[in-house]
């Protein structure tokens, strides 16, 4: 896996800086402009996947933005195991009716042991949500992101890629993306959008090396 390419291909484009900034100006769109950007740079995993010679996405607004509304239904569902034990421990650890130490002491840490259980199942739904979403981009189904064996297979066939995608996604959105604030409104948007972009391209590298031959082969000829 090329790691350094998903930082470095953006500037072989050369209309990399529109290709950015349009993305990044439909962030500043209140509630969906986020979806947008998230969707544009799905596209540059599929565009990965596909071998296209410059990866790095036109916007399409209307096909972006409804690849990036069911990123979001993807990772809403995955989290709502976790969603529901968080809450299950907080309620438990505020609730004490016995007014006793004991009693005291034995619900905070049942109510410790669960949100334990809810951080180390946050961790595997999270990579789980990784997987689907990457499933839902390579067939360009919604339902794949569901089939949990497909998506267990995906992941299990390059544990590694995978877990660079996460770190990448990490490094790239999380770190370098809000580094554009010194720069006030231009900077964040070329930062983040660049952050998406870096991750969808490794996304894409990890699809072409997780996914069967014969698969990628179908969804290219598709």
């Amino acid at each position: 896996m090329n790691f350094g390419l998903s930082f470095s291909y953006i500037f072989e484009d050369p209309d990399w800086f529109k290709k950015l900034l349009l993305p990044g100006l439909c962030m500043l769109i209140p509630v969906v402009g986020w979806m947008v950007a998230v969707g544009w740079a799905l596209k540059a995993a599929k565009n990965v996947m596909d071998g296209v010679e410059n990866p790095l996405p036109d916007l399409d607004f209307g096909n972006d933005i409804l690849r990036g509304l069911f990123a979001f239904l993807i990772s809403f569902v995955y989290s709502l195991p976790v969603s529901i034990l968080s809450t299950v421990s907080g309620w438990i650890g505020g609730w004490n009716m016995y007014n006793s130490d004991i009693a005291t002491w034995g619900l905070g840490l049942f109510s410790g042991a669960i949100g334990l259980v809810a951080f180390l199942l946050g961790v595997v739904t999270a990579f789980l949500s990784l997987g689907a979403i990457a499933n839902y981009i390579a067939k360009d189904d919604l339902g794949a992101a569901f089939r949990l064996g497909e998506v267990w297979k995906l992941l299990m066939n390059n544990l590694g890629d995978w877990v660079l995608v996460a770190l990448g996604s990490l490094l790239a959105v999380g770190i370098i993306g809000p580094m554009g604030t010194v720069a006030c409104v231009i900077g964040v948007v070329l930062t983040m959008t660049f952050g998406l972009a870096v991750t969808g391209h490794l996304m894409g590298q990890a699809l072409v090396r997780s996914l069967p031959k014969a698969e990628i082969v179908e969804e290219v000829a598709e």
